[in-house]
């Protein structure tokens, strides 16, 4: 693995605290998984504006597909307070940054169960060699309590 290539995994997603570097050349072989230049687009719009909007087209094209010159926003106040929600992020996670998530939570009714791991960064909660104590047991633990209450059966 090139130095370069882990600095534009940490430019993109923030720095990493238990990535297993090591492992870099396979994980590069699935991952970045490949993505429309669209779904890209509406990503880099949606943090220039600072919105969680539909895809911008542009005001005439937004007039036709819309009804409005400018995208709708997602309102998440809509998610219902019955549906069960899991939310992990993290001190270096650029992607999920402290100050969005404390956004997105003022936008919701419910309170969803959080997970803050400090040192970690994006990639950490998928590839850590410390996710499975760290993430996956507290997601497990809080996937077992919603299937005992839920009416979701």
């Amino acid at each position: 693995m090139s130095f370069r290539t882990f600095s534009m995994i940490n430019i993109h997603a923030g720095k990493n605290c238990c990535f297993n570097d090591s492992r870099i050349d396979f994980y590069l072989e699935y991952e970045p998984h490949p993505s429309s230049s669209k779904n890209l687009h509406h990503l880099f719009q949606m943090i220039r504006k600072g919105s969680f909007a539909m895809y911008d087209y542009g005001m005439w094209k937004n007039l036709m597909r819309y009804n409005q010159p400018k995208p709708p926003v997602f309102d998440i106040s809509q998610i219902p307070t019955s549906l069960p929600l899991w939310m992990g992020y993290g001190g270096n996670d650029a992607l999920a940054d402290a100050i969005d998530v404390q956004h997105t939570l003022k936008g919701l009714k419910s309170k969803p169960d959080l997970l803050y791991i400090e040192e970690y960064g994006h990639i950490d909660f998928l590839l850590s060699t410390r996710a499975k104590t760290d993430v996956y047991d507290d997601m497990i633990r809080f996937f077992n309590s919603v299937q005992k209450v839920s009416s979701f059966k």
